[in-house]
């Protein structure tokens, strides 16, 4: 990125040759220090830094919108809490003007693109696209908009389309990296979690490489213009050149941004977790190497270091529960795993009783009698025990649920863990797990701003899904809920795995049998829809049916809801569920599920316009399926 002053200069005194000679390429020669000059006054070397902090100015830009929408969300929150809201939207008819701009911008939003290229590329949702579309418009203006893009000679200092380009990649490295963290600045400042934020550190990431590479271009052009293969070895072997040291960390960003292209992460993803932040490391101590300090080219490292570190230390001494400031080290959580039909097991962790969450919230969980280095991000399936005043918990423990579905790693071994119990007495296993979390969650206060709340799951999803359905119950218990109807949909491949939840969901149908309804959807119609090995175990929990036709309902006791053998149709399905003034739609389990459930929550849109609703709300989970 630096301005060369000209080639070494030549022996003798070269100061009254014209240009054209070849010993004139110095500035000890006069014309080639005029017109190196009059190529600085055109096109300032210094002036092409400021191109980094136009890049720094716009996402800084970007996180001041997200605040006054966050600021926006929590006052919407208040409002609720207080009554205020309800009053103003009570016995309204029609959806206002804003409402109908709301549903428009959702409209989009929430819109995915289906395909062999969408799933390997991981494209989201069109209105995300849309706002990536806006900044890589942005930084290609920023890039191509500013002519020239050479300069007359190499020696008159570095192409001006490359110096700009190399400092705007660099601008974008903080961002990067604060998009990236579990313990996220930017999520703080905007209330959006980091599951979220990961979208924007990919397509920025790939934004960061394009303007590398555009960056790398001019310096073997230039070159190659002015002398050819030989011109251009002399200069990238020149003592003090930054060709040489700008190819290493070029080159490790390469790795990084394909690695992390969606079909490749998964095909080989314990060699990406394990490469992903040690290449960055290396990648940004190598940065500091090929910047030289230049100007204030090290201000974006030295803040991407800070933000970094700050995230680690912070996720290491307060999230991570075996180092964690409020407990003792080194001691993991005692924790019961139990195996539940179709490969399902439930972890049961016995937290301290201050160590709180939220519904929707995940954690990081890690078994060292499995494995050390394996972690995996799981949604927790409960929510926890609050005391109220004046009366003590009945446990000195938090009891934490979570169902975790066997795929491989660390999940199947869990599994297998618990399949090789030798004890007949007890098909359990008692293990150690250490805590890192809770993360996510939803800044809207759902049950004080909805009427209706839907979930739909698929698989494990309804971890996801259940802890909403009991902090709603119990905030309707205690009146300060404004919903009046809670409509569950869960997608199984075989009707015995609605054991899973039958213990935690019973309870709470039966206190609210007005408030909740549930349709089981049993995908595997080719099967029976409760074998009869699962007929015994279902005898207390109220599982009853027989051979499943395509079109088969059948009950489940005590009134859990109706099971379906067939797989629902969701845009067809989830509008005329949409019956109330403000819904709330949550979804959770793969991502054809909830690519599915997304288009279907746009057209659902269609409502607000016609004056059925007012809001119509879509949240999605990725963890715990």
């Amino acid at each position: 990125m630096s301005m060369s002053m000209g080639d070494t200069p030549s022996t003798g005194n070269v100061t009254g040759l014209p240009l054209s000679d070849p010993l004139c390429n110095s500035d000890s020669c006069a014309a080639f220090k005029a017109a190196h000059q009059a190529s600085q006054a055109a096109v300032s070397y210094d002036h092409q830094y400021d191109y980094g902090h136009y890049t720094t100015w716009y996402y800084l830009a970007a996180i001041g919108v997200a605040m006054v929408v966050y600021s926006y969300r929590l006052y919407r929150n208040r409002a609720a809490r207080s009554g205020v809201l309800t009053q103003q939207q009570s016995g309204r008819t029609t959806s206002t003007l804003s409402h109908k701009i709301l549903a428009a911008c959702r409209f989009v939003n929430y819109r995915h693109s289906k395909g062999r290229v969408a799933d390997y590329f991981g494209l989201p949702s069109l209105g995300t696209l849309a706002f990536l579309g806006i900044t890589s418009l942005f930084l290609l203006l920023m890039t191509f908009l500013v002519h020239p893009y050479y300069r007359g000679r190499r020696g008159y200092g570095s192409p001006p389309l490359a110096v700009r380009t190399g400092l705007m990649a660099q601008a974008l490295t903080p961002i990067i990296v604060a998009l990236a963290g579990k313990v996220n600045f930017i999520t703080m400042l905007t209330g959006i979690s980091h599951e979220k934020l990961n979208v924007f550190h990919r397509w920025v990431s790939y934004m960061c490489l394009f303007l590398s590479i555009v960056h790398t271009v001019p310096f073997i052009v230039q070159p190659l213009r002015d002398g050819g293969p030989a011109a251009l070895r002399k200069q990238y072997y020149k003592p003090g050149g930054m060709e040489y040291t700008g190819t290493p960390p070029l080159g490790i960003l390469v790795g990084i941004v394909v690695l992390s292209i969606p079909w490749i992460r998964h095909r080989f993803y314990n060699f990406f977790y394990r490469l992903h932040i040690p290449m960055y490391v290396v990648y940004l101590g190598l940065l500091f190497w090929h910047s030289k300090q230049e100007k204030d080219s090290w201000v974006y490292l030295y803040s991407t270091l800070a933000v970094w570190l700050a995230s680690c230390l912070v996720r290491l001494f307060y999230k991570w529960q075996t180092f964690s400031i409020f407990r003792d080290w080194f001691h993991g959580l005692p924790s019961r795993v139990e195996e539940l039909p179709g490969g399902m097991t439930k972890v049961t962790v016995l937290a301290p009783p201050d160590f709180t969450w939220k519904p929707g919230q995940h954690c990081w969980i890690r078994i060292p009698q499995l494995s050390i280095l394996q972690n995996h991000p799981f949604t927790i399936a409960n929510i926890p025990k609050i005391p109220s005043a004046g009366v003590k918990l009945d446990s000195d423990v938090q009891e934490m649920i979570l169902y975790v579905r066997a795929h491989q790693g660390l999940t199947l071994d869990l599994l297998k863990s618990v399949e090789n119990n030798d004890n007949p007495e007890d098909r359990g296993l008692s293990v150690s797990i250490h805590i890192d979390g809770p993360y996510g969650g939803i800044v809207e206060d759902v049950p004080g701003l909805y009427e209706s709340l839907i979930f739909v799951a698929g698989g494990s999803g309804i971890s996801a899904c259940l802890p909403w359905i009991q902090h709603t119950a119990r905030r309707v218990a205690e009146g300060s809920a404004a919903v009046k109807n809670i409509h569950l949909i869960w997608m199984v491949r075989h009707a015995s795995q609605i054991q899973w939840i039958t213990e935690e969901l019973e309870p709470l149908i039966n206190a609210h049998p007005d408030l909740i309804q549930v349709d089981f959807f049993v995908t595997n119609s080719s099967s029976p829809t409760v074998t009869s090995t699962d007929s015994e175990k279902n005898l207390e929990s109220g599982v009853v049916g027989g051979k499943s036709s395509e079109n088969t309902t059948t009950t489940v006791s005590p009134k859990l809801g109706q099971v379906h053998t067939q797989r629902p149709y969701l845009p067809d399905l989830l509008p005329p569920l949409l019956t109330a003034r403000r819904c709330f739609i949550l979804g959770c389990g793969p991502e054809s599920l909830r690519t599915d459930l997304a288009n279907a929550a746009s057209i659902a849109q269609k409502k607000v316009f016609t004056g059925e609703s007012d809001i119509v709300t879509l949240h999605t989970e990725s963890f715990g399926w």
